[in-house]
């Protein structure tokens, strides 16, 4: 007999049940067992011979039973069945490393068990893109949620498990998998706002109120004596030579300018001046 739920408190003992091999074993228990491991090997699209060790893991950790045995067409076989319909994780701390590490190596099995089966239906073409018919869904989100707004996403991934576990009953139609998951995201470098330009003058020079520590700085330096000022000058002095015409570069034409300008609006990315915080769809289907 089956329990209902089976809380499971040790990181250690939640990432024997949630490898990539095992976690497919129990979802397949929990389908089709009381089974036996013939069954679970074809239920999988798995070699047999490579699940025993998995089955007697689980087995040792509390996840799996024996259930008895089954006289079979050529010998009698053994069956095994899940412990509990759902098995539930609750650590007790959340700054622990290895409880953290659990959870990072549970959405890196699920992550590669959904991308198993994706690429399986893609290889036997098996997968349905037009829009009567449609047989698969990806869908891929960055935005912010309030704490209301994260529970009615929560509620909603619950209530899509109810549905898949609904069907597990029936046991009609096709086989599906899914998988959701939201999480925080935490960037690394942290989102910065990028800098505003310098405010510019009538003339086109920036304004000096933007940068008061240039503004200081150029202070001090008009502040202080020339040092040329007690230099005696004699006759072959540089300053007493004549001065030369200096020839000023030739001026921007409007051409110059409107090309200029646009290269300046194209070397900035559209929409990242709120520092890459812009949400957007990356994938649909």
């Amino acid at each position: 007999m089956r329990q209902p739920v089976s809380i499971v408190r040790s990181p250690a003992d939640w990432e024997l049940l949630v490898s990539p091999v095992r976690s497919e074993i129990i979802e397949a228990l929990r389908i089709f067992g009381p089974c036996s491991i013939a069954e679970v090997a074809a239920s999988i699209d798995r070699p047999a011979d490579a699940l025993y060790r998995h089955v007697d893991l689980l087995i040792k950790g509390g996840f799996v039973r024996e259930a008895g045995f089954r006289k079979g067409e050529r010998n009698v076989e053994q069956l095994i069945d899940v412990v509990a319909e759902d098995f539930n994780v609750e650590f007790s701390d959340n700054q622990g490393q290895a409880e953290n590490r659990a959870i990072v190596r549970t959405a890196d099995s699920y992550l590669k068990a959904m991308g198993r089966a994706v690429r399986d239906s893609a290889l036997s073409k098996q997968l349905v893109f037009t829009e009567r018919g449609r047989n698969i869904s990806i869908n891929y989100e960055l935005s912010w949620l309030r704490p209301d707004d994260y529970a009615e996403v929560r509620a909603l991934i619950r209530r899509l498990k109810q549905i898949m576990d609904e069907g597990k009953k029936r046991r009609e139609g096709r086989l599906y998998m899914s998988l959701a998951i939201a999480t925080p995201v935490t960037r690394k470098r942290g989102a910065r706002p990028t800098a505003r330009p310098a405010a510019r003058g009538p003339k086109g020079q920036a304004n000096q109120q933007t940068n008061p520590q240039a503004n200081r700085q150029t202070s001090r330096q008009n502040s202080e004596p020339s040092q040329d000022a007690n230099v005696r000058r004699t006759p072959g002095h540089s300053e007493d030579r004549p001065a030369r015409k200096r020839i000023s570069k030739k001026p921007k034409t409007v051409d110059n300018l409107a090309v200029s300008d646009k290269a300046e609006q194209t070397s900035t990315p559209a929409g990242d001046s709120n520092g890459g915080g812009r949400a957007s769809r990356i994938v649909g289907v």
